[in-house]
């Protein structure tokens, strides 16, 4: 599939509309749009009652999850969001009073609140600051204390679009024994993850960002020792073995695999569009997407950089993702004088943050630029 393949799904593209915006919500393919059409008009007619051949979608979006994360769909649970992903394990661990969770402290609040919500238990949250926003190992084994349980990381920061080492801080905590909770939905799909090489026991994602998905889908991964621990904060229909056996009320036949954690009916459209949107990802190619995303990136902070900006992004390939934040004057001033030109960009926190993805092109970038400096 070529560029311009891939852009003729995305109708914004059709017109003078540039987007970079990809870090707060994606645009909607023409491929992920007929995916949900297709759900619905089949629940409208011969498809009704859903669950037969729902399900089957269901699992087969699992398993594509699984494979890019390498490792089995067992090990995948659906949800709402990131944050109910979250609270899954924040809630479900058996905490003791003097346990510690330990948190960068600029992270999006969806990382910090399900952790926060520990304290009524006892739980001390430790926050830290990393020298120029670089959350390197060095700087987490400074702050791992003995009573630290649990460490939760975004792959990549929402704001600075620093890029973690999860390798290296995965392999730091699991010999200090610490769960290691990655929230990934700025840097999945386009940054490569290997959950059981990185060392991550658990890893949340949303939908509507970076895998371009309807709304209102999220997933969980978490590995089976991490899973032993974490007691079931919610439980529902069909967190139990046999669910249709509705009058067995034995709490004891709960799931053993990662789908104990699904309470109930799906959000079935959302993951249509979603396992359509992964499979548009695999014809495009995930490594051409992670290297055109990464290029897209080092251009803009290339271009911003004569400009003489001040960038908060690292430069460094290795350290960044698709993330390019800018410090300037007036930010939402700029912002609307964007908007004006119909490019579309973001404040968060008092900075521009820029977000292309892997079908905006070099000339789209360079006119952004342009705009933002004219």
């Amino acid at each position: 599939m070529t560029i311009e393949d891939a852009r003729r799904q995305f109708p914004h593209t059709w017109t003078d509309m540039i987007y970079m915006n990809h870090a707060a919500i994606s645009p909607m393919s023409f491929v992920v749009r007929d995916a949900v059409d297709k759900y619905l008009e089949r629940r409208a007619l011969k498809g009704i009652e859903p669950l037969p051949w729902a399900t089957k979608m269901l699992l087969e979006t699992k398993g594509i999850i699984a494979g890019w994360l390498h490792t089995s769909s067992d090990r995948i649970a659906f949800g709402l969001n990131t944050s109910e992903s979250l609270s899954i394990v924040a809630e479900g661990y058996p905490w003791q009073s003097g346990d510690r969770i330990l948190l960068y402290k600029y992270e999006f609040p969806t990382n910090v609140y399900p952790f926060l919500n520990q304290q009524r238990k006892g739980v001390t949250v430790d926050f830290f600051d990393a020298p120029h926003g670089r959350i390197t190992p060095e700087v987490v084994a400074a702050n791992l204390q003995p009573e630290t349980k649990m460490f939760s990381l975004s792959a990549v920061q929402f704001l600075s679009g620093y890029r973690a080492d999860l390798q290296a801080i995965g392999s730091l905590c699991n010999e200090r024994g610490v769960i290691f909770c990655v929230d990934s939905i700025q840097g999945f799909p386009y940054i490569p993850i290997n959950v059981e090489r990185m060392h991550i026991n658990v890893l949340a994602n949303g939908s509507h960002k970076w895998l371009m998905s309807p709304e209102g889908v999220s997933f969980l991964y978490i590995n089976k020792k991490t899973q032993e621990k974490i007691h079931q904060p919610a439980m529902g229909w069909t967190s139990v073995k046999n669910a249709f056996e509705p009058f067995n009320y034995d709490v004891n036949r709960v799931r053993n695999d990662a789908s104990r954690y699904e309470s109930g009916t799906m959000n079935f459209p959302g993951i249509a569009g979603m396992q359509a949107s992964l499979r548009f990802f695999e014809e495009f190619g995930l490594e051409e997407i992670h290297r055109r995303t990464l290029e897209l990136s080092g251009l803009m902070i290339d271009l911003c950089e004569r400009h003489g900006a001040e960038i908060l992004t690292p430069k460094n390939e290795a350290e960044r993702g698709g993330i390019v934040t800018i410090s300037i004057n007036e930010p939402h001033a700029v912002l609307e004088r964007l908007e004006k030109h119909s490019i579309i960009a973001s404040v968060r926190a008092g900075k521009l943050r820029f977000a292309p993805y892997f079908y905006c092109t070099e000339e789209e970038v360079r006119k952004s630029v342009a705009i933002l400096f004219e």
